[in-house]
């Protein structure tokens, strides 16, 4: 639906704030994750090519994991810090079979990074391990259609394919004087695949109201593996069991054209998590989500600036402890806010 060639640049700020409380039979500890900072780049470009095929590319974050924990925390032998990057790249191309109909396809290139950090044992106080991968590229694809079956009525569905990455990266553990081991490791990491239906209502020349349901398959990630080159310590690898679940999100939302210039709009959205609460460790915040969105667009001739603003709520969540320096106890209410621009450019 975009005439001639349009071109999307712009970022997201996103800061994230939660606590952690755990009880190891002597005494209630409680420790707050040090505050982040991540800046979440996109881009996309679109080009109609002829009346019926269009081509494009987008640039963007689809997963990310940031955490970052103090070296003498009491859940220090589970994670000190983490941090996974993914950009997928995205050449795609549509074509409208109908005046109503269009379908469209991407090629998608997925780059991940990851490093992470971790203390060993608690018989070997000062050990520290950590993980740092080389970027890996992982393969992927997406499909989607979109029908107005009426003149007020808008509706489509997408496909995005898991992608499978095969890491390598060095391994170094220090604190283990006067030597410091250093080896290498592998791990293997999928990212799911997802199923999105939504669909829009234009209720009037101004108002226009709307719904989206997803589902992704969380369970490829039911664990954790790093192989090593070389046993450390005796052993050959370690391994962290997630038995994550499937998990679907839903959204409702909504926009409001007040003039040829300026557009509202806002939305709420629950996520499901996709953590097992029987496998819940410190790698990532739990417990489902509510997002609350708004967003304010400014058009003028050829450019068009849209400013957005999130707030995502995690409720408290009960951890039962399993281990490997997971305690009972609970993740305290996390929150995040996100603020958001994107200017746009038509040729």
């Amino acid at each position: 639906d975009l005439e001639g060639t349009q071109v999307s640049v712009g970022t997201s700020f996103l800061f994230t704030h939660f606590g952690i409380e755990g009880n190891n039979g002597q005494q209630v500890m409680e420790k707050e994750a040090d505050d982040r900072l991540f800046l979440l780049p996109h881009m996309y470009i679109t080009h109609k090519l002829t009346d019926d095929i269009q081509l494009g590319l987008g640039v963007f974050e689809r997963f990310g994991l940031g955490l970052t924990m103090d070296d003498d925390w009491f859940g220090r032998y589970n994670n000190l810090e983490v941090d996974i990057v993914t950009v997928t790249i995205a050449p795609t191309i549509s074509y409208q079979i109908l005046d109503n109909l269009s379908i469209g396809a991407s090629f998608n290139v997925q780059a991940l990074d990851v490093a992470m950090k971790q203390a060993l044992d608690p018989q070997l106080p000062a050990a520290t391990q950590h993980v740092k991968g080389d970027i890996s590229l992982g393969i992927g694809g997406s499909v989607g259609i979109k029908w107005d079956p009426v003149d007020w009525l808008h509706l489509g569905a997408s496909y995005v394919t898991r992608v499978k990455h095969n890491i390598d990266g060095d391994v170094n553990i220090d604190g283990m004087q006067p030597v410091t081991i250093k080896t290498r490791g592998h791990a293997e990491i999928t990212t799911p695949d997802e199923i999105t239906v939504a669909g829009t209502v234009d209720l009037t020349e101004k108002l226009t109201v709307g719904g989206s349901v997803t589902y992704s398959s969380w369970s490829v990630f039911d664990e954790l593996t790093i192989k090593y080159d070389v046993p450390v310590l005796g052993f050959p690898e370690v391994t962290s069991v997630k038995n994550w679940k499937d998990t679907v999100r839903f959204s409702v939302g909504g926009s409001y054209k007040f003039n040829d210039s300026w557009v509202f709009r806002a939305s709420y959205t629950y996520d499901d998590s996709p953590l097992n609460k029987a496998t819940l460790d410190y790698l990532v915040p739990a417990h489902d989500r509510h997002i609350f969105a708004f967003g304010l667009g400014w058009t003028r001739d050829v450019w068009t600036i849209d400013f957005s603003y999130f707030f995502e709520l995690v409720p408290k969540t009960d951890v039962p402890g399993m281990g490997h320096g997971v305690f009972p106890g609970k993740f305290q209410t996390g929150n995040a806010n996100c603020f958001g621009i994107t200017v746009t450019r038509r040729f």
